[in-house]
């Protein structure tokens, strides 16, 4: 099957392999996914829970009624999130191997959209590596 993707936590303890290709790469700016992931928006790829093998444990969190979010319980990396009794799962884009092999195609909640977002492609200094 095409599309066969790994990724996993910061520590590693969790780890988790994707069959088949997204349903839709997306960026939700909602005020729960900026709060459950401590970004701007949550940067995800939605399969077929039935496409997502996982290895390791996730702990689970009920961030709104009908709606939980996993994550690794050892490091607090931000994995997933899901409707309770859904058949998809949202992976987050920045826990792949290849994060750059996805590239969002829309984005919901624009309405919560950071307006400073827009200024990130413009002159801001830039530098390669962290800075000295």
């Amino acid at each position: 099957m095409t599309g066969r993707r790994r990724g996993g936590c910061l520590c590693g303890a969790v780890r988790f392999e994707t069959a088949g290709e997204p349903l839709r790469v997306d960026l939700c700016h909602c005020r729960i996914c900026q709060k459950a992931t401590g970004q701007p928006f949550f940067a995800r790829a939605v399969l077929p829970a039935s496409q997502v093998m996982l290895e390791g444990e996730v702990a689970w969190f009920a961030s709104t009624p009908g709606f939980e979010r996993g994550f690794c319980p050892s490091c607090g990396t931000t994995l997933f999130a899901r409707r309770n009794g859904g058949d998809r799962l949202s992976v987050a884009i920045g826990t792949f191997d290849e994060p750059d092999a996805l590239t969002p195609q829309a984005q919901v909640w624009a309405s919560r959209r950071l307006p400073w977002l827009a200024r990130l492609d413009d002159d801001l200094p830039a530098w390669p590596e962290f800075p000295a």
